[in-house]
């Protein structure tokens, strides 16, 4: 199809949908689809073609000419184009952009997983955060300015725009970050994390030998990839679901823990284990969802591959039914007993063919997946449908509030032999 627009046009746009990278999609007059950043669906539009291509194309927005009921100011006085990225959906409000975050879901469930969401096709996204979208993130990973300020990349660039505060943190987050903002020497990255009883710690990159860390905070401090300097104590504490949990700065936690309560809720109860049901917990972590579901009477085997999160998880699960096996998942361990059900809690890029091949070969009655990216699901989502299951429920949960990312909690169970 020959082109009716080319790069630097203007033209006029209804959007009528929302991409998984947070963008309204409208159609141009060859009717390819066109991408429109801090856009809503529903809106007539005016903007500016930047990227043009045979199948698609992407546009800037000139002036909304009918702005949607769900448009609000952005909370943030660094929103927008050109400006930090970290933020995409700011200009929604909360509850549009939960339920267009679950539409993106069975999109991709659909698209890309050939897989139909259950009862009227529709996910319904769940908002454990604040009601306006702040103050709910307990940790954040900055890059470093030449000049030793703490900064966030610009939207779609590896330009840094330097960060005093972000509206988004956790109040202690805020008094954590005042500490921390400047001074660091031949640091690349510095990620910040906070634990509901207001600790704090820093886990520090660094290309080069490392200058002493500018502040108070306890800090890990890793050169090329090696731990360079540890102080004393560099773990964080939590309480999740009544639970208390520790945490090293450089283990994985969830961003907010409202929404890693619900998580907790949810697996339980997808997961549904018996008294004696053995449970593979695989992505453990520090053992969030191995602590619940032992405490629900599972015998779980918590594969790890990050050492210190290892150390954390066994700590985590002291007095409860719980092996702590070091192990990356890349190449999935042998399981000499009977398994009844599987959780899995990937990294962004998913799991993958040999890890569901093997997930499915150990036969469970159930899988819950939890996943932070629609797409790599969907992908996984249908190799296990593949071999056998189907998908039961499927949920979202909105942890990420005003970004485009969205967390999902999917219960699958085995159909019978």
């Amino acid at each position: 199809m020959t082109s009716v627009t080319s790069g630097g046009d203007i033209v006029e746009l209804t959007l009528d949908g929302f991409a998984h990278g947070g963008a309204a999609v409208g159609r141009l007059p060859d009717r390819r689809a066109c991408f429109v950043a801090y856009a809503i669906p529903g809106e007539r539009v005016r903007v500016r073609i930047t990227d043009d291509r045979r199948r698609w194309a992407r546009a800037t927005l000139v002036d909304v000419l009918e702005a949607s009921p769900d448009r609000v100011t952005p909370p943030c006085p660094l929103f927008g184009p050109d400006r930090c990225g970290g933020c995409t959906l700011q200009h929604i409000a909360p509850a549009r952009q939960a339920q267009l975050l679950g539409g993106v879901i069975a999109d991709q469930l659909r698209r890309i997983g050939h897989i139909e969401v259950p009862g009227d096709g529709t996910v319904e996204v769940l908002r454990p955060n604040p009601a306006d979208g702040l103050g709910y993130r307990s940790r954040a990973r900055f890059t470093v300015t030449r000049s030793g300020r703490l900064a966030f990349r610009k939207a779609r660039s590896h330009d840094p725009i330097v960060i005093d505060d972000c509206p988004l943190l956790v109040p202690a987050a805020h008094d954590l970050l005042a500490r921390v903002a400047a001074g660091w020497r031949r640091v690349t990255q510095v990620a910040l994390q906070v634990g509901t009883d207001g600790t704090g710690t820093l886990a520090v990159r660094t290309n080069g030998r490392p200058a002493p860390p500018p502040t108070d905070v306890p800090t890990v401090v890793q050169a090329r990839n090696r731990p360079a300097h540890r102080d004393r104590d560099t773990h964080v504490r939590y309480e999740v679901d009544g639970r208390r949990f520790v945490a090293d700065a450089t283990s994985f936690f969830q961003a907010s823990v409202p929404a890693a309560e619900l998580l907790v809720d949810l697996v339980r109860r997808f997961t549904a284990v018996q008294p004696d049901a053995r449970v593979i917990d695989c992505y453990a972590g520090v053992g969030l969802f191995s602590v619940a579901l032992a405490a629900d009477g599972a015998h779980v085997t918590a594969i790890e591959a990050s050492a210190t999160a290892c150390a954390d998880a066994r700590t985590n699960c002291r007095r409860l039914p719980v092996t702590v096996v070091r192990r990356d998942l890349a190449s999935p361990p042998e399981i000499d007993h009977p398994v009844d059900a599987v959780v899995l809690d990937p990294p962004r890029i998913g799991a993958g063919a040999e890890v569901m091949s093997w997930i499915a070969a150990l036969g469970p009655v159930r899988v819950t997946y939890i996943s932070c990216d629609p797409a790599t699901f969907a992908r996984d989502a249908a190799m296990l449908v593949a071999a056998g299951y189907r998908l039961a429920r499927i949920v979202g949960i909105d942890q990420f509030t005003h970004t485009r990312h969205v967390e999902l909690v999917a219960g699958f169970e085995r159909h019978p032999q």
